[in-house]
């Protein structure tokens, strides 16, 4: 996985089939931290797109609201914090 790999929020929008206020949504509920000031202006890392594209599923496939979604990407980091955690 390349890390220098950058999203635009059409980039994202697009290929995740979201609307810029979902995105905007996303991004206010700490899914995904884009750099930039401005949703034109926003770039995503390739974690950033993963996230979304998760948080996406969860919501249309799963009617999980947004909120919803970012609460349980949250739990899933846990999770696998737990994990690593207990291989070493």
């Amino acid at each position: 996985m390349n890390s220098n790999i950058v999203y635009t929020t059409y980039a994202i929008c697009s290929s995740h089939e979201i609307s810029n206020e979902i995105l905007s949504d996303m991004v206010s509920w700490g899914i995904a931290t884009p750099s930039g000031a401005t949703l034109k202006k926003w770039l995503f890392s390739q974690d950033d797109y993963d996230r979304i594209g998760c948080a996406s599923r969860f919501n249309k496939d799963l009617d999980i609201n947004i909120p919803g979604a970012a609460m349980a990407l949250e739990l899933l980091d846990e999770l696998d914090k737990i994990r690593r955690e207990l291989k070493h």
